[in-house]
């Protein structure tokens, strides 16, 4: 990823917000299709998943932008 710049910030963090989007769905869904034809690799796969899913929402949290739905 290269460098942010401070002439268009906020385009750049969402264009780099667009491209990593599209490169984490594919990858996702080829481990996903690959641990279905190899059982063993599920668990890895589902922890994987879990680890992004709270990463993001530490993320969230860290910067003020998650609010829980008890809030």
């Amino acid at each position: 990823m290269p460098p942010l710049t401070t002439s268009a910030l906020s385009a750049e963090v969402l264009e780099s917000a667009l491209l990593t989007l599209d490169q984490i769905s594919t990858r996702i869904t080829v481990l996903a299709l690959n641990a279905s034809r190899n059982p063993e690799q599920s668990v890895r796969v589902r922890m994987l998943l879990e680890d992004l899913l709270a990463d993001i929402h530490d993320c969230e949290e860290q910067l003020g932008t998650y609010a829980s739905l008890g809030a």
